[in-house]
C-alpha cells in the first residue's frame, strides 16, 4: 500500500492505493494540495482505492462506504465527490458553488453554468490568455468578505472543443474526461483568497447568435446562484440570504456559449472598461 497526503482549507485527507500508478494519477490531480504526513492534529479523511488482482476496475472506500469504479473517469469522479462532500461538512461556513474561477490583474471572474455549458473549456482558454487559475469545478465563498477560496485541482475537460488551446503532454486521458495538472496551466495558479468582481452565467443559447454579455438583475442572479450552490441548507434561511448577498457582490452577466475567442474578447473588453 502507498498513500498520498493532501491539505484543503487546513483539513487533511489521505488517499491510500494498492498500486503506485493509481496513486500517481491522484498526485497529478491534486498536486497543489500535496503535503507531508503528520501535519494535522485531527484525523484525516481516509480514502482507500483498491485494484487488487483485477484489471477490470477499482473499489473506493471512505467512511465505511464502498463504490465500484469501472473506468478511470469514474474513479477520479468518485474520489473528487468524497473530498467535496467532506469539505462541505468540515467547512459549513463556506458557501460552495459549482463554478470555475480565474483572475486577471486584480479582478476575479466566476464562471457558472449547467453541466456541459463549457465552464472548464472557457476556463482553460482564459488560462492561456494571461488569466490566473483558481478552480474549474468548485468555488467556496467566504460570505464574511465575499472572497473565493482557491481550489486548484487539475482542470477537468469533457471533450476537446473547437478553437481550444492544445493540451499539454502531461494531460491525463481518462477516456470520458481529460485532466490537466496545474503545473502546466500557462497563466499560473492563484493561492490566496480573491474578492469577487465579475460573474458569468454561461448558457448554450442560440448558436446563430454571437456571444454577448447581458446584465442580470439582482433577483435573477440570486436565483441562479442558489440553483448552482451545493450546500444551501447549511446557511441562514436555507441559503437564500447567501444567494442574495452574492448577487450584490459583483457585476453579474449572462453569456451565451460561442466561439472561445469571441467570448474571451467580450469579457476582456468589459474588464478593461
Amino acid at each position: 500500500m502507498t498513500n498520498l497526503e493532501i491539505r484543503m482549507f487546513e483539513h487533511h485527507a489521505r488517499i491510500i492505493a494498492d498500486d503506485s500508478e493509481t496513486l500517481g494519477i491522484f498526485e497529478s490531480c491534486y498536486s497543489a494540495f500535496v503535503c507531508a504526513s503528520g501535519e494535522s492534529d485531527t484525523p484525516p479523511l481516509l480514502i482507500e482505492v483498491s485494484r487488487g488482482l483485477s484489471a477490470a476496475g477499482w473499489e473506493v472506500t471512505f467512511k465505511g462506504h464502498t463504490e465500484k469504479c469501472a473506468t478511470l473517469a469514474d474513479l477520479i469522479y468518485v474520489v473528487e465527490k468524497a473530498l467535496t462532500i467532506e469539505l462541505q461538512h468540515r467547512r459549513p461556513d463556506l458557501f460552495f458553488l459549482h463554478a470555475a474561477a480565474v483572475r486577471r490583474n486584480d479582478r476575479c471572474v466566476l464562471i457558472i453554468g449547467e453541466s456541459g455549458a463549457g465552464k472548464s473549456t472557457f476556463c482553460w482558454h482564459l488560462c492561456n490568455s494571461r488569466f490566473r487559475y483558481l478552480s474549474d469545478e468548485l468555488a467556496p465563498i467566504n460570505l464574511q468578505d465575499m472572497r473565493i477560496e482557491p481550489y486548484p485541482h487539475a482542470i477537468c475537460l469533457k471533450r476537446i472543443a473547437e478553437g481550444m488551446p492544445p493540451l499539454p503532454d502531461a494531460t491525463i486521458d481518462a477516456d470520458a474526461t481529460l485532466h490537466i495538472p496545474v503545473e502546466f496551466i500557462p497563466g499560473g495558479i492563484e493561492s490566496s483568497q480573491v474578492e469577487i468582481d465579475t460573474v458569468l452565467f454561461l448558457h448554450k443559447g442560440d448558436s446563430t447568435r454571437a456571444p454577448g454579455l447581458q446584465k442580470l438583475t439582482k433577483a435573477e442572479a440570486a436565483a441562479r446562484f442558489y440553483s448552482n450552490a451545493l450546500n444551501q441548507l447549511a446557511h441562514e434561511r436555507e441559503g437564500l440570504k447567501a444567494a442574495s448577498q452574492l448577487a450584490s457582490a459583483g457585476a453579474c452577466f449572462k453569456l451565451q456559449r460561442g466561439p472561445l475567442d469571441v467570448m474571451r474578447a467580450e469579457l476582456v473588453e468589459y474588464l478593461n472598461s
